[in-house]
């Protein structure tokens, strides 16, 4: 061991002396090197030349930040770290997450990735799992089952073997070869058995393990799939009222390959209120996360038929870190009439105040009771934002200027930034001019906040009750934010 660490420092120390020169030896090409330049500190130095594969018409590029891939089937070019997608395409630049499609990209059937690996072969592989107290401890299974013997007179002994030969087959690299999910136990002898997904990617017709990730004390495995480079799989996993015996929540999890990790990705679902139902300011919200978010809440949002924004706030999330959560709390709203609505659950992002994952649910508002004597609210006015128009590029100041049909209660209305997660940046009241009775017109310039990241933005103009702060009217548009100077 004395021997092994100062040649294994010395190792790493060569090696991270090559990488800049690595990086030099390659180089951006085409319209991989256009996408670069319009986002060089989201794409990175590549890290190699371009690779076209035949059998699937992609050609990729690996950067420092994730991975470049231009489509020949339809000329499509994009960047992906592994959660977000940028794509230089029709409408210039645009970003969405990896779960999502913008409205004109086309729904692309995968060719069918060629299958080498067999269930054989993974019943009888080499596995790297944390056993021993090492997270990276190989075992070769045989016939599906294999066994660490330890201790003072071997006496102790870990026994690891696939669950119900629980296996998937698909492309998780992006080759067009298919590589595979197993699900494997790992056992000590004691009450626990504990229950991992491991990623094994075809390295020329043979298994090599990529990755693994927990799921859970004794918890069932359903089904097992790959699509679109992801591995789903549906569990029964812990509530947190559950005793580890018995798990009770069933829920989907999906995960994908990045590097030598399986990163989980968010899902959320809104099991009550159901879409439809009739929804009064107070109602519980319940649904699951299939992943504990860093945060431990999520955000919720809710909209009237208009679009407008009448009720904003967070839900705390039961659960652990890395496993499935649970959510069951009030949603506080002021709805200025009757009729329909949506409330939106989103998972944003503490580092960068992107989202994650969101859901929503259709439902019928039900207004806020009146309770200073009036019969009824307000008429809603007609509202107008005529600058800046949807889709305008916008710099670090915009004006709002628009008109009103009549004019509001002490002349102001105000303005709300939302980023594309719902976050509101900002916030102020923009001053009307006309006489009462009659419209009124207002514009004002505003500056978005310094700290606020390159992309789409939502700005909302609304005219607000000063009785009880129920929304009257509103109106927005979506604007693409270019950053700072």
């Amino acid at each position: 061991m004395k021997t092994r660490l100062p040649l294994l420092a010395a190792l790493i120390s060569l090696v991270l002396s090559f990488q800049p020169l690595l990086a030099q030896d390659c180089a951006f090409q085409l319209g991989f090197k256009a996408l670069h330049d319009l986002i060089p500190d989201v794409v990175g130095d590549c890290l190699d030349d371009e690779q076209h594969n035949s059998a699937t018409g992609l050609t990729q590029q690996n950067t420092a930040n994730g991975r470049l891939t231009w489509r020949k089937a339809d000329n499509w070019t994009g960047f992906t770290d592994g959660q977000r997608t940028w794509i230089n395409g029709p409408q210039g630049l645009q970003q969405r997450l990896n779960s999502e499609r913008l409205p004109w990209e086309p729904e692309m059937t995968a060719p069918a990735a060629t299958q080498r690996l067999t269930l054989e072969q993974l019943r009888n592989a080499e596995y790297r799992l944390p056993l021993l107290g090492d997270q990276d401890t190989p075992i070769r299974l045989v016939d599906g089952m294999g066994t660490l013997v330890y201790g003072e007179g071997a006496t102790e002994r870990e026994t690891v073997g696939l669950v119900n030969d629980t296996v998937a087959f698909g492309d998780l690299d992006g080759d067009g070869i298919a590589d595979a999910a197993v699900v494997v136990f790992i056992s000590g002898g004691g009450s626990g058995t504990f229950i991992h997904l491991v990623a094994v990617l075809d390295r020329d017709g043979a298994p090599e393990q990529a990755a693994w990730a927990f799921l859970g004390d004794r918890v069932p495995v359903r089904s097992l799939t790959i699509a679109g480079g992801q591995i789903v799989a549906r569990t029964v996993t812990h509530r947190p009222s559950d005793g580890l015996c018995c798990p009770t929540l069933e829920i989907t999890r999906t995960f994908e390959l990045e590097g030598d990790q399986l990163v989980p990705r968010q899902a959320l679902v809104i099991e009550s209120p159901l879409p439809g139902e009739t929804v009064a300011n107070g109602v519980e919200v319940r649904g699951t996360a299939s992943t504990y978010p860093s945060a431990e809440s999520l955000a919720y949002s809710v909209y009237d038929a208009r679009g407008g924004v009448i009720g904003m706030g967070s839900l705390p999330v039961d659960g652990y870190a890395d496993q499935p959560g649970t959510f069951a709390a009030p949603v506080e709203f002021i709805a200025g009439a009757d009729g329909p609505g949506r409330i939106e659950i989103v998972d944003i992002n503490p580092v960068d105040g992107s989202a994650l994952a969101r859901t929503a649910v259709s439902v019928i508002l039900q207004a806020a009771p009146l309770t200073d004597g009036r019969t009824s609210r307000e008429p809603t006015p007609e509202l107008v934002l005529e600058s800046p128009l949807s889709g305008t590029t916008v710099g670090t100041t915009v004006e709002l200027r628009g008109r009103i049909s009549a004019l509001p209660f002490e002349k102001n209305l105000t303005y709300r930034i939302y980023t594309q997660a719902g976050t509101v940046i900002d916030q102020s009241w923009i001053s009307v001019e006309g006489d009462y009775g009659g419209p009124g017109t207002f514009a004002r310039s505003i500056d978005i906040p310094g700290t606020t990241a390159p992309g789409l933005l939502r700005i909302e103009v609304r005219d607000e009750s000063v009785v009880d702060g129920a929304l009257i009217g509103s109106t927005s548009v979506e604007v693409r934010f270019t950053g700072g100077p």
